[in-house]
C-alpha cells in the first residue's frame, strides 16, 4: 500500500503488510504466532516528546489501553495487547474486515445504501455497554466507526481517543473541524457520556443529511456554531426524507447536556419507537438510569448554603500552589493554566472545587483531587484577609498572564496535529504552559516542525483559526 518498510517483527508479532501511514503513525496487519490470529497493530508517533511527556504520554497510553481492554462487546474493537517498551508505542488490536464509516461517507452511492436506523443501533449498544462499565469514548466520528463487509459496526479506538482526542487508527484522518465534538468539550466544561450521545447524534445526522451538524469552512466558525445558541437545522433532515428523525436528532443535538437523552439505551428506544407503523414518534423522557444521571455527580456540584466569595480570601498562595500540584498530577503542566482561569471565573471555594473536578479525566482522578481540596480546605486559616487572595491571585496568575481558551487550545491542536500527528495535543498544552503572549505561543508551535516552509504554513493557520480565539 505503501513505500513504509514492513519490521521483522514487533514484539511477538509478525507484520504482513502496512494498512496506513499518516503523521501519527504507522498501521499494520500482522500475525500472532501464539494465538495464530490476525490482528491490527497501531504503532503511534512519539519522537518529538521531550523525555518528561514522552513518560507522561505512556503512562496515560498504558492506562487508556487498560480501560479499553475492558470494553468486550460486538460492536467495539478489541484491544488484545499494549507494547509500550518500544521506541513507538503500540496498540495490538482485533483484526477488521472492511472499512470505516468514513470512507462510505464520501461516496454517496454507498452512503445511500445505508440503513441508518440499524447503524447506529449497533453503535448505541456498544456506547451503552462502555458507559455501564464507566467508559466514555470522547472521539465517536465516522472514521472511529469499522463496518464489516457483513454491514456490522465496531467502534474502535475506545478509551484510547482521550490520549490526544485525535484518531489513533484511522490513518491520515486528522479533527480539522469538532464535526463531532459536543459543545461541553469544546468550551471545557466537562465531560460525561453525554458528549458521545452527541457525537453519535451528529453521525446520524450526517448519514442522513450527507453533512455534519455544525460543519462551517473553517475551524474557528465550526466552534461558534457549535458553541452558539442556534440548534442544528433539521430542513436538511425533513429534505431527505427522514422527518421522522427530527425529534430524535433535536435530542441528541441539543446543546445543554441535560436535554439529551440521559443514555445510549434511551437513544436507542427513542430511534426504534421513531417513525413507528401508525406514522406516530413516541419520544417519552426516559426514565433516568442510575448508571447514566442526567445531571453530574453531587461531589463535583456546589452544596446548598455555598459559601460567600469572601472564603477566597482566606486561601493564601501556599494552599493555592498545593491544590496545582494535585492538579498537576492528573494534567501535567497545563494545570496552572487551568487553576488559573478557574480562580478569576469562581467566586467560592466550592464552586472552585466544582471547576476543577470537572476538568479531571476519570472518578479515580477526581476522588483523589477532591481528597486533595477537602485536606487544602482544612487547612485554611481564618485570619487572612481579601487583601491576601488578591496577592495568592495575583502570584499564581503572574506566570501565566497569558492562558488560551479550551476553543483556542483546540483549534492550536487541531492545526498543528497535520504536521505532528496525535502528539500535538502534549506538545500546544507544553506550549500553552510556558508561553507568556500570543506571539511566544505561536513561536514556540512553530519551533516544533523541522523546515520553514512547514513553520511558515502554520504560522498561517494559527493566525487564521487561533487568534480570533485567544
Amino acid at each position: 500500500m505503501s513505500g513504509e518498510p514492513l519490521p521483522s517483527a514487533i514484539g511477538r508479532y509478525r507484520p504482513l503488510a502496512v494498512l496506513g501511514v499518516g503523521a501519527m503513525g504507522v498501521v499494520y496487519k500482522a500475525h500472532d504466532p501464539v494465538i495464530d490470529r490476525l490482528v491490527a497493530i497501531k504503532a503511534v508517533r512519539v519522537d518529538h516528546l521531550e523525555a518528561p511527556l514522552r513518560a507522561e504520554y505512556l503512562q496515560r497510553f498504558r492506562q487508556e489501553a487498560q480501560a479499553a481492554g475492558r470494553c468486550n462487546h460486538p460492536a467495539i474493537v478489541a484491544v488484545h495487547d499494549v507494547l509500550d517498551e518500544l521506541a513507538a508505542p503500540c496498540l495490538v488490536m482485533e483484526f477488521v474486515e472492511g472499512g470505516t464509516l468514513q470512507a462510505i461517507l464520501k461516496d454517496p452511492s454507498a452512503r445511500a445504501g445505508l440503513d441508518a436506523r440499524a447503524l447506529m443501533l449497533q453503535v448505541l449498544a456498544g456506547l451503552d455497554y462502555a458507559h455501564t462499565h464507566g467508559i466514555v469514548h470522547r472521539d465517536i466520528k465516522p472514521a472511529n466507526i469499522m463496518l464489516t463487509p457483513a454491514g456490522e459496526a465496531k467502534i474502535t479506538d475506545f478509551g484510547i481517543a482521550r490520549l490526544s482526542e485525535t484518531s489513533l487508527t484511522q490513518v491520515g484522518d486528522l479533527l480539522g473541524t469538532p464535526n463531532y465534538m459536543a459543545p461541553e468539550q469544546v468550551g471545557g466544561i466537562g465531560v460525561d457520556h453525554r458528549a458521545d450521545l452527541f457525537a453519535a447524534g451528529a453521525v446520524l445526522y450526517e448519514i442522513i443529511a450527507g453533512t455534519a451538524p455544525f460543519a462551517a469552512r473553517t475551524l474557528t466558525q465550526a466552534i461558534l456554531r457549535l458553541t452558539g445558541p442556534e440548534p442544528a437545522a433539521m430542513d436538511p433532515i425533513a429534505a431527505a426524507g427522514a422527518a421522522w428523525l427530527v425529534p430524535v436528532l433535536q435530542r441528541a443535538l441539543a446543546k445543554a447536556p441535560g436535554a439529551r437523552f440521559a443514555s445510549a439505551a434511551a437513544f436507542s428506544a427513542a430511534l426504534r419507537s421513531a417513525g413507528a407503523p401508525d406514522g406516530t414518534i413516541v419520544l417519552a423522557a426516559p426514565a433516568m438510569s442510575p448508571a447514566h444521571p442526567e445531571t453530574p455527580p453531587a461531589a463535583l456540584e456546589p452544596p446548598p448554603g455555598d459559601m460567600a466569595p469572601a472564603d477566597l480570601a482566606r486561601w493564601d498562595a501556599a494552599k493555592l500552589e498545593e491544590v496545582e500540584r494535585s492538579l498537576a498530577r492528573h494534567l501535567g503542566p497545563m494545570a496552572r493554566v487551568i487553576l488559573a482561569r478557574a480562580l478569576r471565573e469562581a467566586g467560592t471555594l466550592e464552586t472552585l472545587r466544582a471547576a476543577l473536578a470537572r476538568e479531571l479525566p476519570d472518578e479515580t482522578a477526581r476522588a483523589a483531587f477532591l481528597r486533595d481540596f477537602a485536606h487544602a480546605r482544612r487547612a485554611e486559616t481564618a485570619t487572612a484577609t481579601l487583601g491576601a487572595a488578591t496577592v495568592a491571585r495575583t502570584q499564581l496568575t503572574s506566570h501565566t498572564a497569558f492562558a488560551p481558551s479550551t476553543a483556542a487550545l483546540e483549534a492550536a491542536r487541531a492545526a498543528l496535529a497535520v504536521h505532528a500527528g496525535p502528539i500535538a495535543r502534549l506538545l500546544v498544552r507544553n506550549a500553552a504552559s510556558r508561553a507568556t503572549t500570543r506571539e511566544a505561543f505561536f513561536d514556540r508551535l512553530c519551533a516544533e516542525l523541522p523546515d520553514e516552509a512547514t513553520q511558515s504554513a502554520l504560522r498561517r493557520r494559527l493566525m487564521q483559526d487561533v487568534a480570533p480565539l485567544l
